[in-house]
């Protein structure tokens, strides 16, 4: 009996002294195990990181099913395709702003205006005020047109550009008359605001013209403006 007792003994001590150890020994590896596995995921979230990217774009929603339908996606341009996308809007900006067509004057002219800055929507403003004597109406006449070439566009400092083209007055009954110019524009691209999502399409990236100035080369083409 005094056997048996000195055996549940030692089982006991056993027990009480290893088997804290033991499980001392578990926990340390479940614990290591559990920061390892951690690490592990931190370091797959880092490498998987760049693979995601943000896209931004405008969404058209029907008012009868309530689905969302993408409208527009803008990426990322790089230099050459930036330069790009300028010299079209300045030239686009030209084109509107200088042409004279009675047909479509108020659709290009509004236009010009949306992508101007208050200060060059005034300007214009004041160009297409009647009271203005170089009211274009006055000049061109009701059946004249403007027909507008764009010949070079330069850059000269970050956001200003020359635009060079020229401008070709055709009148009934007279001969074409032709002049040469050169428009100094500065612009930015500022986010635009507008909730309707034909104009976002009119101005994406936010084209503003914030000065606008135009140099006749030649006295011809300073006769074509009347006092301009």
């Amino acid at each position: 009996m005094a056997d048996r007792e000195s055996d549940s003994r030692t089982i006991l001590e056993s027990e009480l002294i290893f088997g804290v150890r033991r499980r001392e020994r578990m926990a340390w590896a479940v614990a290591i195990g559990g920061v390892l596995a951690g690490l592990g995921g931190i370091a797959l979230a880092g490498m998987t990181l760049p693979l995601k990217e943000t896209q931004a774009f405008v969404t058209i929603v029907d008012k009868d099913t309530g689905l969302a339908e993408r409208a527009v996606r803008v990426e990322a341009a790089g230099i050459e395709q930036g330069a790009a996308v300028e010299q079209s809007l300045l030239y686009s900006y030209v084109k509107n702003r200088e042409t004279y067509d009675a047909a479509d004057n108020e659709a290009r002219i509004l236009q010009v205006y949306r992508m101007s800055a208050p200060r060059m929507q005034a300007a214009l403003k004041a160009q297409w005020d009647k009271s203005n004597p170089n009211y274009p109406p006055l000049i061109y006449g009701a059946s004249g047109k403007v027909i507008v070439d764009v010949l070079s566009i330069t850059p000269v400092a970050p956001r200003t550009a020359q635009v060079r083209f020229t401008k070709r007055l055709e009148k009934a009954g007279e001969p074409d008359r032709i002049g040469k110019f050169y428009a100094t524009i500065t612009y930015e691209f500022q986010p635009t605001a507008a909730s309707a999502v034909q104009l976002v399409w009119e101005n994406p990236f936010g084209f503003t013209v914030t000065d606008y100035r135009v140099t006749a080369e030649s006295l011809e083409a300073q006769n074509m403006e009347g006092q301009q």
